[in-house]
């Protein structure tokens, strides 16, 4: 069976405005690194081919499904240039946990970006765990994403971005959310 990294299809890459360029080309596991190429890889292949695939490729990133060992990932994360978290299927809630441990836990800072069975409605949920791009198919509304990122400017509950809460607004302390950081 062929490893999820290999599915290409007409997907796009959105962020939370809409279409963006995406540079990275995916490799199967048995494709060769084109010297300069950003490459997006099976964790498998990065954990067999890692020194390989950094000596050759301009940037490497990997992708990963919501049931990865974190800690397996974490030794390779200051090298990636981008974290893709497969969504299996739309109840499967552990991408958005994986999102939120890579951002919190594990501090990574660059491309996070979900692929899979998502819908426009999850994308704010998405995008409060850490997520900051999404790969999705013809048929995914980009004018229903801008009107979900729209729809909420304030919180009850603290995401990774660290927005002051609802309560912190009401007790005058609007500088607390980012003193905590």
């Amino acid at each position: 069976m062929a490893s999820p990294v290999n599915q290409v299809g007409s997907n796009r890459v959105l962020d939370r405005n809409g279409p963006i360029t995406d540079g990275w080309e995916r490799l199967a596991d048995d494709e060769t690194v084109k010297p300069g190429a950003a490459v997006l890889v099976s964790f498998q292949r990065l954990k067999n081919e890692h020194n390989a695939l950094f000596a050759e490729a301009a940037a490497v990133g990997v992708e990963v499904g919501g049931d990865v060992n974190l800690d397996e990932l974490e030794p390779f994360l200051p090298r990636l240039g981008l974290i893709v978290v497969r969504f299996a299927f739309m109840r499967d809630g552990r991408p958005f946990s994986v999102g939120r441990l890579l951002r919190e836990r594990f501090h990574y800072t660059r491309d996070l970006r979900a692929v899979g069975d998502f819908i426009p409605d999850q994308i704010l949920f998405l995008l409060r765990c850490g997520f900051n791009s999404f790969e999705a198919g013809p048929d995914f509304s980009v004018d229903a994403l801008k009107h979900g990122v729209a729809a909420y400017t304030v919180w009850y509950q603290r995401g990774v971005e660290r927005n002051v809460t609802i309560a912190e607004r009401r007790l005058g302390k609007e500088n607390l959310g980012q003193e905590s950081a």
